[in-house]
C-alpha cells in the first residue's frame, strides 16, 4: 500500500487558464508600462513589509503562535510570488501561508460541499456516522489515470460517491489525506460497508473492511513507518448478489494518542460507539459505490473464493403473498 500525505495540494490548487505559469513569477508589465500598476506593486511589498515588522515584534514577545500565524499568512498572502508558487504546486505546507491557502481551495473551492452533499443525499450521513466536522482533506485513488468520476475512468482519485467495479477495489488502495496542523499527530482510518446484509436480524450490519492505526499525520510529513499498523486488514469489497448498492465508507478519526484497539470484531460495527470508546474524533470522510452485477459476478465469486474462503451467499426478496395461489398450490404456476 502506498500512502501520499499532503500531495493533492496542486489537484486542488485553483487554476489559472489561458496562459503559462512561470517558477518564478514576474511582472506582467515592464516597470514605466502602466503606473498604476507599478504603484499597486509597491503598495503590496509596502503593506507585507509593515506586517513583517510585526511578526517579528509578535515573535520577540512571545505572542500567541496562532497569532504569529495570522500576522506570517497577512503579511505573504498578497505576495504575487506566493500566488504562483501556489498556483504551481510548489508551496511548502510546513509554511502557515501555505497552508492557509490549501485549506481555503479544499473548502471554499467546491471539493468539500460536493462530498457533504452527497454523503448526505445517499445517506453516509446519518447511516454511517450522525455528523462530522471535517479538517482533512481526505482523497482515495484506487489503480493509476486521470480519475474516475461520474462518466467512468481507468483509475485514480475517485470522485465521492461514485460506482466502482469489485476488480477495481480488489488491492488496497492509495491514500492522500491532508491535514493543516504543522505538528504530528495520530490518525487512525477505517473502511466501513453499511450495507452488508444480516440474515438473523433481516436487515444490514457495518462490516468494517479495513482498519490501520497509529498513523503519523502533519502539514509536511510524507512518510510513515515501514510496518503499518493494521488492526484488520485489508478485504476487498465484494457486494452480494441480490442486495442493493453497497456505500463504502473511508473514514479518518484523529487519536487521542498513541495505542491500539486489541481485538476488533469486522461485524457487526457500530461507528460512533467505537470512536466514543477509543477516544476518536472523526476527521475525514470519503466513499464510493459498488453493487453486484452480471458484468461484475465472475470478479466477486473470485473474491468469496481466494480471498474470503466461503461460500458465496444470494439474496432476495421474499415471494409476495397470494392467498389465492396459496390455497390452490400454484403460487409458481405460471398460468395463475
Amino acid at each position: 500500500m502506498v500512502w501520499r500525505i499532503g500531495s493533492a495540494a496542486a489537484r486542488s490548487a485553483p487554476r489559472v487558464l489561458g496562459r503559462r505559469m512561470q517558477s518564478q513569477w514576474a511582472p506582467v508589465l515592464e516597470k514605466g508600462k502602466m503606473p498604476v500598476y507599478d504603484e499597486a506593486l509597491a503598495f503590496v511589498e509596502a503593506d507585507a513589509a509593515a506586517l513583517r515588522e510585526r511578526v517579528a515584534e509578535a515573535k520577540k514577545s512571545d505572542a500567541n503562535p496562532e497569532l504569529v500565524d495570522a500576522y506570517e499568512i497577512a503579511s505573504e498572502i498578497n505576495l504575487p510570488q506566493i500566488r504562483a508558487d501556489f498556483l504551481n504546486g510548489k508551496g511548502d505546507l510546513g509554511r502557515p501561508v501555505f497552508r492557509h491557502l490549501r485549506e481555503q481551495a479544499w473548502r471554499l473551492g467546491g471539493s468539500l460541499d460536493q462530498l457533504v452533499e452527497r454523503a448526505t443525499l445517499m445517506n453516509v450521513l446519518p447511516d454511517v456516522v450522525p455528523s462530522v466536522r471535517l479538517e482533512a482533506d481526505l482523497q482515495v485513488i484506487y489503480g493509476t489515470g486521470q480519475g474516475i468520476g461520474d462518466h467512468g475512468g481507468s483509475g485514480g482519485d475517485i470522485l465521492p460517491g461514485v460506482f466502482l467495479s469489485p476488480a477495481q477495489t480488489r488491492e488496497a488502495p492509495q491514500i492522500a489525506a491532508t491535514v493543516f496542523h504543522p505538528e504530528t499527530r495520530h490518525y487512525t482510518l477505517m473502511m466501513v460497508d453499511p450495507d452488508r446484509p444480516n440474515e438473523d436480524t433481516e436487515s444490514f450490519e457495518t462490516f468494517v473492511h479495513w482498519l490501520v492505526h497509529d498513523i503519523p499525520l502533519s502539514a509536511t510529513q510524507s512518510s510513515l513507518p515501514e510496518t503499518l499498523q493494521e488492526a484488520l486488514a485489508y478485504v476487498p469489497p465484494h457486494p452480494q448478489q441480490g442486495t442493493p448498492y453497497h456505500r463504502y465508507t473511508m473514514l479518518l478519526f484523529e487519536q487521542s494518542g498513541p495505542g491500539s484497539f486489541g481485538d476488533v470484531p469486522r461485524s457487526p460495527m457500530n461507528v460512533s460507539t467505537f470512536a466514543q470508546q477509543h477516544g476518536l474524533q472523526l476527521r475525514g470522510l470519503h466513499f464510493w459505490r459498488e453493487q453486484w452485477t452480471k458484468e461484475n459476478k465472475q470478479a466477486i465469486s473470485a473474491i468469496y473464493r481466494d480471498t474470503l474462503g466461503v461460500p458465496e451467499p444470494r439474496y432476495g426478496y421474499a415471494p409476495r403473498q397470494d392467498k389465492l395461489k396459496d390455497a390452490l398450490g400454484v403460487r409458481h404456476s405460471k398460468y395463475y
